[in-house]
């Protein structure tokens, strides 16, 4: 496996990695030095190679932007991150050749990698391996343009490769992402049920008892803090204005962000400590949080209505995707207002048309492989099977 840049990517990988390895087959997750402590924390064996990429350097003024498929950028847009000189390139030239080299000493028989990681499939494609596409959410990949002579070439070009010799997809991809909420493509895929992991956690006491009235949890993900972006909205008048309702509200943050939330209301329970949101909210009445996909999909798969609040180009496409199901929506921009915020809320907590969509996503994440049961078939494929 190979994963880079920030932990919540990683995340999307940490149950197939379980899988594989609780099925005896040997597992190196490659990433990053600074990414060593987080993979072994989820038990699996990490090589860390490479140099590290600062994240909010790398991408901070312009993780926000896509270009679409098709006509022209629209007046004011910023050139994505998918550049010969975007941060996805730069973190996969820090890795590539290391992660080559390990390859070529390892000599693994699969190469399974995460979105937009760049130097796992020129990795596979130098080792002469099949590799395999795990998407982490709904497949923003296809909001955006991306040349592959000019983006990929380079890399591949190191190997003797061309661009053309380099599938990003890999010969097979797997969907956690039921319909309608996915975006339909032409590429061979394999659906595989989403097992929500973020990060390591301990069960505190108070959320092994029932909550005295509903449970919002209020979050803002991992990678807005990690790139310097955790100030794009006022998550303090977010938190008071759900906790103008009869709810309790749990705040699940990054510590950082601790300090510009201001005073809090008595009903609000800050988590301070390691609280993944995969254990609170199966507890939650409704979710409120930024958009990313990992949030979005653990919240899908417990069947939990969202408000989401998008800051950046991944964010807005997830809410549109999540929009499409009826299991949430979202607010943007100046709609996002202390009164609309809590009008929505309290839609979300009550027995609507919201809460009877969340309910049936949930039934059709759960009615997807697990990924146990997809582990035969990524064996043989390793054998040279056909897909």
């Amino acid at each position: 496996m190979s994963t880079w840049g920030w932990r919540s990517h990683f995340y999307s990988l940490v149950p197939l990695g379980w899988a594989l390895q609780a099925a005896g087959h040997e597992v190196r997750v490659a990433s990053h030095p600074s990414m060593a402590a987080t993979i072994s924390a989820a038990g699996l064996a990490a090589v860390p190679l490479g140099a590290d990429v600062d994240f909010a350097e790398a991408f901070a003024d312009r993780i926000g932007t896509v270009a679409p498929l098709a006509g022209s950028a629209p007046a004011g847009a910023v050139v994505p991150a998918i550049t010969a000189d975007g941060g996805v390139v730069r973190f996969a030239d820090a890795v590539l050749d290391d992660l080559v080299s390990f390859g070529r000493s390892w000599r693994p028989d699969l190469v399974l990698w995460e979105p937009f990681n760049l130097a796992a499939p020129v990795a596979a494609a130098a080792l002469g391996v099949p590799g395999v596409l795990n998407l982490w959410g709904p497949d923003s990949s296809t909001t955006l343009r991306l040349d592959p002579d000019q983006v990929v070439g380079p890399l591949a070009a190191r190997f003797g490769l061309r661009a053309a010799d380099v599938p990003l997809d890999g010969v097979l991809t797997l969907d956690p992402v039921p319909p309608p909420m996915q975006v339909p493509t032409a590429r061979p895929g394999r659906p595989v049920r989403f097992v929500p992991y973020n990060g390591p956690a301990v069960v505190p006491d108070w959320l092994r008892r029932p909550a005295g009235r509903p449970r919002v949890c209020v979050t803002a993900g991992t990678m807005m803090a990690a790139a310097g972006l955790h100030d794009r909205f006022d998550l303090g008048g977010v938190i008071r204005a759900v906790a103008g309702l009869d709810v309790e509200v749990v705040v699940v943050v990054e510590p950082r962000q601790h300090e510009g939330l201001g005073p809090l209301p008595a009903r609000v329970r800050l988590v301070d400590g390691p609280l993944a949101v995969r254990l609170v909210l199966p507890t939650c009445a409704a979710l409120v949080q930024q958009g990313g996909a990992g949030t979005t999909m653990t919240a899908l798969a417990y069947g939990v209505p969202q408000l989401v609040l998008p800051q950046v180009s991944d964010q807005h496409f997830n809410a549109e995707r999540l929009a499409a199901t009826g299991a949430g929506t979202s607010l943007t921009g100046e709609q996002a207002t202390a009164d609309a915020v809590r009008e929505l809320v309290g839609e979300l907590v009550g027995d609507g048309p919201r809460r009877r969509a969340a309910t049936s996503m949930r039934d059709r994440v759960h009615a997807m492989p697990a990924p146990a049961d997809l582990v035969p078939a990524l064996a043989a494929l390793a054998r040279g099977g056909p897909i």
